[in-house]
């Protein structure tokens, strides 16, 4: 992830940059930018635009100035308001999502952003999966396995 400035607009922006040849699975890509192109709620990451440079693709979204929500953690201790703040803001984002058809599959604290003025938002949608009538439920394993339910990991 880079820090960048948009000069259109003088703001800053956070770039993904994603290595299009040791990419084994292209269509995750597309349905990542697809999710967050499509996802506009208050608590998930800002997609802004994406560029195609040499090999890699650029993708551009909103910057958080806080961080992961790991980072924080590992360096403060959260009061029982905070924590339960931010797992507001993860469960609406999620509800959001639920309602369209989408899960994310990856929720860690690693893919919670923090703002400076108190914005919890989710990003990395790389394992998102679309749900249809045909495919209701999957039973493909991706994702964390530090992060999933044991009877996740076990099958």
């Amino acid at each position: 992830m880079y820090e960048a400035r948009d000069v259109a607009n003088d703001s800053v922006v956070a770039i993904k940059k994603m290595d299009l040849v040791r990419q084994q699975k292209k269509e995750l890509i597309i349905s990542e930018i697809e999710v967050m192109r499509v996802s506009r709620h208050p608590n998930i990451v800002n997609y802004i635009e994406s560029y195609l440079v040499k090999d890699r693709l650029w993708v551009v979204m909103e910057y958080l100035e806080g961080g992961c929500l790991t980072d924080v953690v590992t360096e403060t201790v959260l009061n029982e308001g905070q924590m339960s703040g931010i797992c507001r803001c993860c469960l609406e984002a999620l509800v959001f999502l639920h309602s369209n058809d989408v899960i994310h599959r990856d929720m860690k604290s690693d893919n919670v952003l923090l703002g400076m003025n108190g914005e919890v938002k989710l990003t990395d949608f790389g394992f998102c999966a679309q749900i249809t009538p045909n495919h209701e439920k999957r039973s493909t394993m991706v994702g964390t396995p530090y992060w999933m339910a044991p009877e996740v990991v076990a099958q």
